[in-house]
């Protein structure tokens, strides 16, 4: 490896570690005093940075509440191309989108996060906005991975029912016992889709 390498690598653990630290700032003063009470300015004074380095990292207070991060959806597109030929695009949305999941719940706050999300439902449109990167990404993959063109309807309807799916499955999860992993409300959310939404 070399010099140059070596400090690039350093520097991503470091915006790693800054954003984390102001994960489980925010996300420490959200359960403590509510979402409404606390500030950028508290979240910052806890974590021991700047608000002007919170921003670079978060638009707004709500959205450390996103379960995927930048690092998430940088490697999303590429992931859909990587999946075998033979598979089908919803089966490939679904490995993609569960690798993002466990992906989420490596990071030290996801329980905390999902907690916080459990009380205040109101907050889940903040998740639905910055969950668009995401779905960009997918869309990205699948299009390149299929030959299509990135505005094609099938490839922007897959790749937002996808996410759609996703997203309905962690609301049920919230809803649920929060001991139990996610995956297995993607899994039948997924599964449901590719039955063609037929119910039980």
């Amino acid at each position: 490896m070399t010099g140059a390498e070596e400090a690039c690598g350093l520097r991503e653990r470091k915006k790693r570690a800054t954003r984390q630290a102001l994960q489980r700032a925010a996300i420490s003063l959200f359960l403590e005093r509510g979402v409404e009470a606390v500030t950028v300015e508290d979240i910052c004074s806890r974590a021991e940075v700047s608000p002007r380095t919170f921003f670079n990292y978060f638009t707004a207070k709500e959205e450390v509440l996103v379960p995927w991060n930048s690092d998430i959806v940088a490697r999303t597109a590429q992931h859909v191309r990587d999946q075998p030929a033979e598979h089908p695009p919803l089966r490939v949305a679904h490995t993609v989108l569960a690798t993002a999941i466990d992906s989420a719940m490596a990071a030290p706050t996801w329980r905390d996060q999902a907690q916080v999300l459990r009380e205040h439902p109101e907050l889940m449109p903040r998740v639905v906005v910055a969950s668009r990167a995401l779905e960009a990404a997918l869309a990205d993959g699948l299009a390149q991975r299929l030959g299509r063109d990135r505005e094609d309807l099938y490839v922007g309807l897959l790749a937002s029912t996808a996410i759609t799916a996703m997203r309905t499955a962690i609301q049920s999860w919230h809803r649920a016992d929060p001991d139990l992993a996610p995956h297995g409300f993607l899994d039948r959310a997924f599964d449901l889709l590719s039955r063609g939404l037929t119910a039980d």
